[in-house]
């Protein structure tokens, strides 16, 4: 089945209260990965595979599992909201994608609090920004992807992120 599908990412972290809400303004049925981990682990094939898999990350051999779980919990829905920029790699396609780099900048601060270089916090965001923008980039063309301001409300990523997916189907 094809579906309209648009991933979400604010790593490191979980889902910020705003994708809900852009999912649900959007018309998109959000798929939570905790049901999705545990659909994995159900399959012993899997299990095999994320127990190989250490230290832990992104697997492109696992994604027949990942897709397959996808379709189980999603059922018939035609239009999908997921987190994690791994998503793209899993998918090999998705129809849009939303980033939001606030948790890198809470991130940012906690390491200024502990001591850290403001240069050294500063290196670490925009290299792990730069690197999520580059995922997003190899799946998919710019204008597919958006970049949220972390300066705004939750409400305002919402209202951001939501009028683009409507933009993009």
């Amino acid at each position: 089945m094809k579906r309209f599908v648009i991933v979400f990412s604010n790593e490191p972290g979980e889902p910020a209260p705003w994708v809900a809400q852009a999912c649900a303004s959007a018309k998109l049925t959000f798929v939570d990965n905790g049901p999705i981990a545990t659909e994995l682990s159900k399959n012993p094939e899997a299990q095999k595979l994320l127990l190989s898999n250490i230290p832990l990350g992104e697997n492109a051999s696992l994604a027949p599992f990942y897709k397959a779980a996808l379709e189980k919990l999603a059922g018939s829905a035609p239009r999908l909201g997921l987190f994690s920029n791994s998503w793209l790699l899993y998918l090999g396609q998705a129809d849009g994608c939303v980033l939001d780099f606030s948790g890198l900048e809470a991130q940012k601060k906690q390491g200024l609090a502990a001591g850290m270089k403001q240069k050294d916090v500063d290196d670490y965001v925009a290299k792990y920004s730069q690197q999520m923008q580059e995922r997003a980039r190899k799946y998919l063309p710019p204008e597919r992807i958006l970049v949220l301001p972390t300066a705004e409300s939750d409400a305002r990523k919402a209202e951001l992120a939501a009028a683009f997916i409507r933009k993009l189907g």
